[in-house]
């Protein structure tokens, strides 16, 4: 029988990115996405000009109709929330749909680059560390994961020319490992000339390099999170999964920067997906 996922996020008609990413990633992958908007945007928040319709008055209804059509999900996946308020609907979620065999998958989406995005602020950020506790797979970036193990992303910057960078990062990530049975998966390790993914659990750690090319795009963490939901689902362990979201978004974001591109608009993954169906 075909996974599902109930995949919490907002919806944005420009950037390729949050449920238009997840969507086509997990369909592609065989996993049945069933969104959950956090919050209705024109275009994601790094264009100019936005504007976001807050979800979180209609988000009950979902639970309610599909308690009552009984609804059962492999995957509890979620993402970008609009308000610190909607943490507590996302705890609420998890404990009405969690089942012995759902994975819980938080995307802390809270900033980038040492920045906070725009609907966020302390308040939001601790409430969405709480979330991430309740997760069985967490998928920060660099940033992210300094907000959630309270480090300064400056800091840490700094000790990238360092020989022992990469034993830096794994303490840091070790201190996220909020629970023994949780895992970590870092995206946006920049190194030189690569860009390096990690995989953290307890006793386990692994880096997964690609090349950097171009700057940050648009939805490429939410590509690489919805590769790990798809893999897991379907019964990959963690560490391959981000071998293989690594792989994918090299070749991908590779691609995009031979064209004329807008880091906003995000990158040209739809060509590819084809690759994530083949040994999911």
């Amino acid at each position: 029988m075909i996974k599902k996922a109930a995949v919490i996020n907002d919806l944005s008609g420009f950037g390729k990115c949050s449920l238009t990413a997840a969507i086509a990633v997990l369909s592609v992958m065989g996993v049945q996405p069933c969104p959950l908007p956090t919050a209705i945007l024109t275009n994601q928040t790094g264009f100019k000009n936005h504007y976001c319709c807050d979800f979180s008055e209609n988000m009950p209804r979902y639970t309610e109709m599909w308690q009552k059509n009984n609804a059962e999900f492999d995957g509890i996946y979620s993402g970008y929330i609009a308000n610190k308020d909607q943490v507590d609907f996302i705890e609420d979620f998890i404990r009405t749909f969690n089942k012995s065999y759902t994975k819980v998958i938080v995307d802390p989406v809270m900033a980038d680059n040492g920045r906070l995005y725009s609907a966020y602020n302390k308040t939001t950020c601790q409430r969405m560390k709480e979330l991430a506790k309740k997760a069985d797979i967490i998928t920060p970036n660099l940033t992210e994961l300094c907000i959630l193990a309270d480090e300064d992303y400056d800091s840490v910057l700094k000790k990238a020319d360092d020989n022992d960078f990469f034993e830096y990062i794994e303490k840091i990530s070790q201190r996220v490992v909020f629970h023994s049975h949780m895992q970590v998966a870092v995206t946006g390790i920049k190194k030189g000339d690569y860009i390096y993914n990690g995989f953290f659990e307890k006793g386990k750690t692994d880096f997964y390099k690609s090349r950097q090319y171009g700057t940050n795009f648009s939805g490429s963490g939410d590509i690489f999170a919805s590769i790990i939901c798809g893999s897991v689902l379907n019964g990959v362990d963690t560490s391959s999964s981000v071998s293989k979201a690594t792989d994918f978004l090299e070749e991908v974001i590779a691609d995009t920067v031979k064209e004329n591109y807008e880091p906003n608009h995000g990158i040209n993954f739809e060509k590819f997906l084809y690759k994530l169906s083949q040994n999911t």
